[in-house]
Parts: C-alpha cells; structure tokens; sequence
C-alpha cells in the first residue's frame, strides 16, 4: 500500500484496485457458481428496507457456503482469502494477523434487482467494531470490506455505491440519505471491470443501487476484522474445554472469543 493509496483511503475510505483477479480467476469463480445455481436463491431480507427509490419485485440472490465445496470449486475462493494482491494492504489496514470476520458470500443482481439502502458508519453502530481512525500515520480500522467484482459495474449500471469521506462523520445520517430519497449527489456510484476489488470501511456509508444492467451482477464478498476483534458472535465454531460445563454462566462469560 503506497503512500498515495494511504492518503486516498484516508480521504475516502475506499480505494479501487484493478486487475486484482485474472481473466482465468474470474472464470474459475463463475464456473463454480454456475455449478451451484441450484444453491443461489432469493434473500429473505429487504435490503432496500422502506426506500421507494431502491425497492423493486426483483430480488437479490445470494448464495455462501463456497468454502466447504468440494475441490475443485472451492478452490478459487479459498484462494481470495490469502491473495497476494490484497493481503499487503489488509495488513496495512487491520494489523498482521487479522481474520476473515464472515464471508464470502455471492451477491447476484438481475436487470431492475432492488437496492440495498445506505448503512455503516460508527456513528450508527458505536463500539469499536466499526470504526476508523488514523494516528501517528498508522490506520486503526475495524470491521473491513473486500467486494471482488466478477462482471462488469458501468456508469448507469447501479451496483456499490460509498460516501466519500463518511467513515470520519461524527452525526447521524439523514433518514432521505439513508433511503436515498434525498441528497443523491453526495452518493458515488462504484463503476469497475471483472477483476476489479474495491476495498473500504465499514465504517464508511455505503448500499447498493438498483440494477439496471442488462447483465447479471455478481460480487464476491469478504470481511475482514483484525484479530482481537469481531464484528458479531456467531459466525465462526468455538469450541471449549470440559471444565467449562461446571462454571457459572458469568464465569464462562469471560471465555466467549471476540465479538462485536
């Protein structure tokens, strides 16, 4: 991660990578997916929540799990989680040793596919878990979002969008803003190719616009926290010794991993 880059992320809270991913990833990727498509179904929840603007009868598709599939499909996405292309600036970003928080998980959009309102920012959610900071020329960063883009995202297309410099706001957002009803000029729409990585906060504010690709959307996505950290309990298997039966709810408490 340059000096440059340091100083984009700072400012923004999100840099775009490009050509993170070869040609041949992308494929491998997509293959496996489509091996899979019996598994990609329509989300249960309504990202777009009550937003007139985002909302629509077609919904998104996710799909996860891709980790536990047998070889040889899991072995791209195993692959992202160590890339060599993201880990230097993981690193820079949450500190050596930092975990995958939850993820990968599959986001397909179909032509029209309803929008994901705009959310994160550690005024919304106040613990340590999702926030930013930058002292001393080092950048202290909670929970972190890595999206790999498998298809193209164009002017127009909708798709990720940020708020550039909303990781350091310090009021709530306006409840239009958070709909995006109102205030859509402050709000950029993410534009890359297939093999692009755009990497940003969680404390940045971010959504997903409508899509109106002819194409389908699809990103991978992946969050990371550093390692004394957890954005919520429940993602990843702990397991304990036997004594622990024979504590008391407050005692076995204290031995919980992190969590936000």
């Amino acid at each position: 991660m340059n000096d440059d880059e340091k100083y984009l992320f700072d400012l923004a809270g999100y840099l775009v990578l490009r050509d993170v991913l070869t040609t041949d990833e992308v494929a491998r990727m997509n293959e496996a997916i489509d091996r899979h498509r019996d598994q990609l179904v329509p989300h249960e929840r309504q990202f777009e929540g009550e937003s007139q603007t985002l909302t629509s009868e077609v919904r998104q598709h996710w799909l996860e799990g891709m980790l536990a599939w047998q070889r040889p499909w899991c072995e791209p996405f195993r692959d992202l989680l160590v890339h060599p292309r993201i880990q230097p600036y993981l690193t820079e970003i949450l500190g050596g040793g930092y975990r995958l928080d939850h993820g990968p998980s599959l986001v397909a959009m179909d032509k029209g596919c309803a929008g994901h309102y705009m959310h994160g920012g550690g005024v919304e959610r106040q613990d340590f878990s999702q926030t930013y900071m930058c002292k001393f020329g080092k950048i202290y960063c909670g929970l972190t979002v890595v999206e790999f883009m498998l298809a193209d995202e164009g002017p127009g297309d909708g798709g990720l969008a940020v708020i550039p410099g909303s990781h350091k706001t310090n009021f709530p957002m306006p409840q239009s803003l958070h709909l995006y009803e109102q205030y859509a000029e402050y709000v950029v729409e993410i534009h890359c190719r297939p093999g692009d990585a755009v990497i940003f906060s969680e404390a940045t504010t971010h959504g997903t616009l409508k899509w109106q690709g002819d194409h389908q959307r699809r990103t991978m996505i992946y969050k990371y926290s550093p390692r004394f950290q957890a954005h919520a309990p429940g993602y990843h298997q702990a397991t304990f010794p036997d004594y622990v039966d024979d504590m008391t709810p407050e005692q076995r408490q204290l031995l919980h991993p992190p969590h936000g």
